[in-house]
């Protein structure tokens, strides 16, 4: 073939395109077959057969379920709903409130005993009494089982002392309670022998932990219970009065209670006060409630806790809520809840006229002296919008914030309390709280100790300490008065104030603060930043290296361009200012050169070759003798491309020596009759480069190639 100066496939570096070609086809045939495969074995998983649609059993139209029989029965109806429970609670007891103690219906619709007052006289009932009623089961001489609902009615006392265990029975085919409808109610064990009360499951011998199928509680409507020395295990579902130990009121009556020395464990909720007054809980412990610990709402008013540990519960440990006034909690210990440790919420139920006439200020009054509140996952002690809060000596430790009170509300005092947050703030106080006082207290955050937002507070007489950050923060046009304080820890200030917030500070003590900007503080609490800091600044450093390499770059770009038009003017003005190249012409009489006859005759079918004269005058360097037949044009192209020097040295070049590889190179393009491109590429040489040679060698035959 003729070369072209074309790249060839070994040039290109494509040394096997047949085996490349056959690989394609391979990873093609792979993928299709791994598509197939996956395709295959779902099948087989979900259907047993690896092509399902092949199977004799498959239908070939559309599936169409069998009509029912005239015969068929409906199916049984679905469970009710804990929801639906408690609502069939309701009307039960709403039902029972209207028959008479003695109606039969109580039993035999609804299995419920009625205890009521006798001849208009208070009247006791006791478990002989129960169990004459048939509302018991004697197991032994120190268990009962519960078998029909117990309702007790205004008048009447239903006292239960110094016993074992009762059981009450609750299971998915139905549940027992025990509810005082106006009435009294006594369980009290002993101090060293408890009474032990708790649902109880026939079928698993056990006690109910399933709360979706209902299970047995206890309350008291309008009325009073008392538990002490007891322990309480795995009642109640879905709804606080169905909570497992609930005391509602509805104010027609007065609902109170009392609870003391007693151990509460798996309750819905753990206990749950609604509307009550002067309700109580001493020297007991709740554990592990569904949700609250202990629920204080619709206006319980005078709730006192003390001396009690709440621990584990599923929401809140305590929480105070709708207009329930007066809370206090003493001595006790709030630890693993959930939601917040202890949560009062004294919002105004309305904000103007509403149907319910409800009132338009916030709770007043909650106290918690001398108690515990710590890893409890929302944060330690949450108050909103109760007026007169008062924490003192109280210690709350929390990984998120100890103490947040959010307005508006006036009457706010901490006193003589340590509170610590391991990620947040020690205290957060929020909204439009005036006449607040943080006094003699140990406050400790990460990164802000004491934040305050709107609100006005004088700060005093405190041990502020923070990780790094600031100790006290104010923002949105808080006020604060920080006097005789005690700073510790890193950051840029000890006191920020942003958005037209005002401090009034004196004799504060700042001998242990070290200042460090605030960003670094930032970075420190977030220690991958300094990695992706690092990780930036090598594209920091590197894009003005490259801005500069690239720079210099399009400089030595311009100094070529501009050295290789200077060469070709250059050039061009050479090849204008050289002398013609002499043209021949024919040569006079005195410059022609005989030439010798042949001295022997050619033999048969032999010619002679008549001899050329070339003139030696102008333009010619003497006369030389030109066989007739020598080529009149150049040589012809090569028929093959030359993979090294040695294929050169074949044809008209072979047998040549040269002087140097320009003299080798030009002799291959000029004599050997290959491309430009070709010879370039074996010499590795710029094609521009070889066809100057080749230019000049023309210009010049004793400059090119010459023999030696």
């Amino acid at each position: 073939m003729a070369d072209d100066g074309a790249l060839t496939a070994v040039e290109r570096g494509d040394t096997h395109p047949a085996i490349r070609g056959v690989a394609r086809v391979i990873m093609v045939i792979a993928v299709i077959v791994l598509v197939v495969g996956v395709v295959l074995v779902g099948n087989f998983v979900h259907t047993g057969t690896f092509l399902p649609w092949f199977r004799a059993d498959a239908p070939s139209g559309p599936v169409v379920g069998e009509a029912p029989s005239p015969g068929a029965t409906d199916a049984p109806a679905a469970p009710k709903t804990p929801a639906e429970l408690v609502a069939a609670e309701d009307a039960r007891l709403t039902a029972v409130a209207a028959l008479a103690p003695g109606d039969p219906a109580l039993v035999d619709k609804w299995n419920t005993v009625v205890l009521a007052p006798k001849g208009g006289q208070p009247t006791t009932y006791g478990l002989a009494d129960l169990g004459a009623l048939g509302a018991v089961r004697l197991d032994d001489e120190r268990t009962v089982t519960v078998v029909r609902n117990i309702v007790v009615r205004r008048g009447a006392i239903l006292d239960i002392t110094a016993f074992g265990t009762m059981r009450m029975e609750s299971s998915p085919k139905g549940t027992t309670s025990i509810v005082g409808w106006g009435g009294i109610i006594h369980l009290l064990g002993t101090e060293t022998d408890p009474l032990v009360i708790t649902s109880w499951d026939d079928a698993t011998a056990a006690p109910d932990t399933d709360e979706t199928d209902g299970r047995a509680y206890l309350r008291a409507r309008d009325g009073v219970l008392m538990v002490g020395h007891a322990e309480v295990r795995d009642l109640g579902f879905w709804s606080g009065r169905t909570g497992g130990l609930a005391v509602t009121g509805t104010g027609d009556d007065r609902a109170s209670a009392g609870i003391v020395s007693t151990k509460i464990t798996g309750l819905h909720y753990g206990v749950f006060f609604s509307d009550t007054t002067q309700a109580g809980i001493q020297d007991s412990t709740i554990e592990n409630s569904t949700l609250t610990g202990m629920e204080v709402t619709n206006g319980a008013s005078d709730t006192t806790v003390e001396r009690t540990t709440i621990t584990g519960s599923g929401g809140d440990g305590i929480s105070v809520s709708r207009q329930s006034p007066g809370t206090k909690i003493t001595d006790s210990t709030v630890s693993g809840s959930t939601g917040w440790g202890i949560r009062v919420d004294g919002s105004a139920l309305a904000d103007g006229p509403t149907s319910g006439g409800y009132g338009l200020s916030p709770t007043k009054g909650f106290t918690l002296t001398g108690s515990h509140v710590r890893d409890n996952r929302e944060g330690g002690v949450r108050v909103i919008s109760t007026d007169t809060t008062e924490i003192r000596g109280t210690e709350v430790a929390e990984t998120r914030s100890a103490v947040l009170v959010e307005g508006p509300s006036t009457g706010l005092v901490v006193a003589d309390a340590d509170l610590a947050s391991s990620d947040l703030r020690a205290l957060d106080v929020s909204g439009k709280i005036t006449d607040a006082t943080v006094s003699d207290s140990r406050l400790s955050g990460r990164r802000i100790a004491v934040e305050l937002t709107g609100a006005a507070v004088i700060i005093r007489d405190n041990d502020v300490r923070v990780a790094s950050g600031f100790g006290i923060e104010l923002a949105e046009d808080a006020r604060a008065d920080i006097t005789g304080n005690t700073f510790h820890g890193v950051g840029q200030d000890v006191v920020a104030m942003w958005s037209g917030s005002r401090t009034m500070q004196a004799n504060n003590v700042q001998t242990d603060w070290t200042f460090q900007w605030a960003w670094v503080g930032w970075m420190n609490d977030h220690p991958m930043m300094w990695m992706w800091a690092l990780v930036l600044l090598i594209p920091a450093i590197g894009v003005p290296v490259l801005w500069r390499r690239r720079r210099e770059h399009q400089k030595l770009r311009k100094l070529l361009h501009e050295a290789l038009l200077r060469h070709g003017e250059e050039q061009k003005a050479a090849y204008a200012g050289r002398s013609p190249i002499p043209t021949w012409a024919p040569p006079t009489a005195s410059q022609r050169v005989a030439v010798p006859e042949p001295v022997a005759t050619p033999g048969p079918g032999v010619a002679w070759e008549t001899p050329t004269v070339v003139p030696s005058g102008v333009g010619s360097r003497g006369p030389v003798v030109r066989p007739s037949s020598a080529p009149a044009a150049g040589p012809h192209p090569a028929t093959q491309r030359p993979r090294s020097f040695a294929d050169l040295r074949t044809g008209p070049l072979e047998g040549r020596t040269f002087a140097s590889l320009q003299q080798f190179a030009v002799a291959a393009v000029l004599e050997g009759g290959y491309s430009v491109p070709t010879i370039a590429r074996l010499f590795r040489i710029q094609q521009w480069r070889l066809q100057q040679w080749v230019e000049e060698a023309a210009r010049n035959p004793v400059g090119g190639g010459g023999r030696r």
